[in-house]
């Protein structure tokens, strides 16, 4: 059975003690407010992580209007756009504004790695776990008035985000994006280290 926005906030709300939904039309308030909080957290949750599986790559469409004076060309940024992890080349003057567009030192070939909000049906059961607790932990301080339930609700969306993040961390490469220059070049010896000797 593929997901869908009604069945993540059913159980949203039930975590609250609210009957099931199999609809989203004329909701109660707990049912409005949990899809106002579905609409508002999702894109913004998916945004704060570089989740795997709202990342893609995508060649940036050069706009054919003039940039001005302190740039030499615009993209287009891409639909659905929420957040850029990386532009290839892997240039580091370009700037993005509110009007959806980049201005970049570049003329050329653009490519950007970048996060979305995919299709609710493809979210993976891990990533939906723990925002189910996000949207019930979120309600119990407001429509809930559950101040008692937070507690819990709140523990159990930290480890949610914890085994998510990690199941997450799983898909990336297996090196450091950290560089360590005074650990990487001590001069220790022909064994350790830099194999330089002493």
């Amino acid at each position: 059975m593929s997901l869908s926005k009604v069945g993540i906030i059913s159980n949203a709300i039930s975590l609250l003690g609210h009957d099931p939904i199999v609809s989203l039309i004329d909701g109660d308030n707990m049912v409005t407010c949990a899809e106002q909080a579905f609409n508002m957290l999702l894109p913004a949750i998916l945004a704060e992580n570089n989740w795997r599986f709202a990342t893609q790559i995508q060649q940036l469409t050069e706009s054919v209007e003039t940039p001005p004076p302190q740039w030499k060309s615009v993209y287009l940024l891409p639909a659905g756009w929420l957040k850029t992890l990386r532009v290839y080349p892997n240039i580091y003057v370009w700037d993005i504004y509110e009007n959806s567009k980049i201005y970049a030192q570049y003329d050329g070939e653009f490519w950007m790695e970048y996060v979305f909000q995919p299709d609710v049906s493809k979210l993976p059961s891990h990533f939906v776990k723990f925002f189910v607790y996000e949207i019930a932990a979120y309600l119990a301080l407001s429509s809930a008035q559950r101040p008692d339930f937070y507690t819990q609700l709140e523990g159990k969306r930290t480890r949610a985000y914890a085994m998510c993040a990690a199941i997450e961390a799983q898909n990336r490469p297996q090196y450091s994006q950290v560089s360590f220059p005074v650990l990487e070049n001590r001069q220790l010896g022909t064994i350790i280290g830099n194999t330089l000797s002493l």
